[in-house]
């Protein structure tokens, strides 16, 4: 499936990060990277070429299939490189919760004993602890980097330098790309039932526990038919800032990918930057959790309450603020939205319609495998 995907729609833009310059500070020399306003993209062809070189390093040095590495970080289009390479070697896939303390992520890391823990650099120092502390690896690979900030080469030099006394390499992943693009491709071939996926809970009820997901569950995320939570669509544009760790963000992730769209990455893992993404996307699905659309709800309320405070009545100051939100913020172009994992009001809902010019529906059944929440979906051609 994976594969047909990234052959069949090579040409076409598959995944999108926040472009970046590199600004050197004069009073203190120190390089920093600051957000365009625009994203740079990747094509299908690109991605599985990235892939086929990560495939090719892992499988003859590190990974075997069956094997697990744990990924640690923000999704980016280094993760999904990442991810999707181990589907392509058999190896199976442990995303760790960012926002989980370490005493909840060591007794993951100690049961699925990773052979390799990749970490971005903004969660390097996490990982070097768990390797400290409970299961040292093979090898940890550092992603999200860039060796022209200097905060990011000082995070790498600390991580090899605090892992002197083990035995494992630290590499960053663009090293194992380089290599990897001189290397065959691996013959591997994975069986519907093999493990390729292990998701834990937080553990913050008890020791965490993981949900064990075949190759044959892992491939569903990557089909659009009428059998999934809203049939086919054109070509998806969705933004992704969902946990990887979570089913549904890997639902977004793939389900666009399995589309034919493009998968943009939000820039900051807290949202900070939230509002700005989404005005650059201009996404034709909107998949959120009720906080999100709590998020833009405030920012209504906020422009509304600053045009009443100048004079507006407050109809027409509504009016305008939700016809900006619809046609400039988001775009005005999204033919469907759904927000799940969580309950959202009755009062919210009502507004999110009124926001997108169309009704929203209560599923009646999981929308994804695993997705075991009441899942509200709106659909422009209803």
């Amino acid at each position: 499936m994976i594969e047909t995907v990234l052959q069949g729609y090579a040409d076409r833009p598959a995944l999108g990060q926040r472009a970046v310059e590199f600004v050197k500070d004069p009073n203190t020399g120190r390089t920093s990277a600051h957000l365009l306003p625009r994203f740079d993209t990747i094509t299908y062809r690109e991605l599985a070429d990235r892939v086929g070189a990560l495939a090719s390093a892992w499988a003859r040095e590190a990974v075997s299939p069956g094997d697990r590495v744990a990924i640690l970080g923000f999704t980016s289009v280094d993760y999904t490189t990442i991810d999707v390479t181990l589907a392509r070697i058999g190896a199976v896939s442990v995303p760790l919760q960012t926002s989980a303390a370490l005493a909840q992520l060591r007794p993951i890391v100690v049961e699925t004993e990773p052979t390799v823990i990749a970490a971005s650099v903004d969660y390097l120092s996490d990982a070097v602890e768990l390797i400290r502390t409970g299961h040292a690896p093979a090898r940890l690979v550092v992603f999200d980097h860039h060796p022209e900030v200097d905060d990011h080469r000082e995070a790498l030099d600390a991580a090899r330098g605090r892992l002197a006394g083990h035995a494992v390499i630290v590499e960053t992943l663009a090293e194992v790309l380089e290599r990897g693009t001189s290397l065959p491709a691996p013959t591997v071939a994975a069986e519907d039932n093999d493990l390729a996926l292990l998701i834990y809970t937080s553990g913050s009820t008890g020791a965490p526990k993981g949900a064990m997901y075949p190759q044959r569950n892992v491939a569903k995320m990557w089909q659009r038919s009428s059998r999934n939570w809203f049939g086919p669509s054109a070509a998806s544009i969705t933004l992704n800032f969902m946990p990887m760790s979570h089913v549904m963000g890997r639902g977004i992730l793939y389900g666009t990918l399995g589309n034919g769209g493009t998968a943009y990455f939000g820039a900051t893992s807290d949202l900070s930057t939230l509002l700005e993404d989404l005005a650059l996307v201009r996404p034709t699905e909107l998949n959120f959790v009720p906080r999100v659309w709590d998020t833009l709800h405030a920012e209504f309320l906020t422009r509304v309450d600053r045009l009443t405070a100048e004079g507006a009545d407050r109809a027409s100051a509504e009016a305008l603020v939700m016809g900006d939100l619809r046609d400039n913020l988001l775009g005005g172009r999204a033919i469907f939205a759904m927000t799940g994992s969580a309950p959202i009001s009755s009062q919210l809902k009502t507004w999110v319609e009124s926001l997108l010019g169309f009704t929203c529906s209560t599923a009646t059944a999981p929308p994804r495998p695993g997705w075991f929440c009441t899942t509200v979906w709106c659909n422009a051609r209803r």
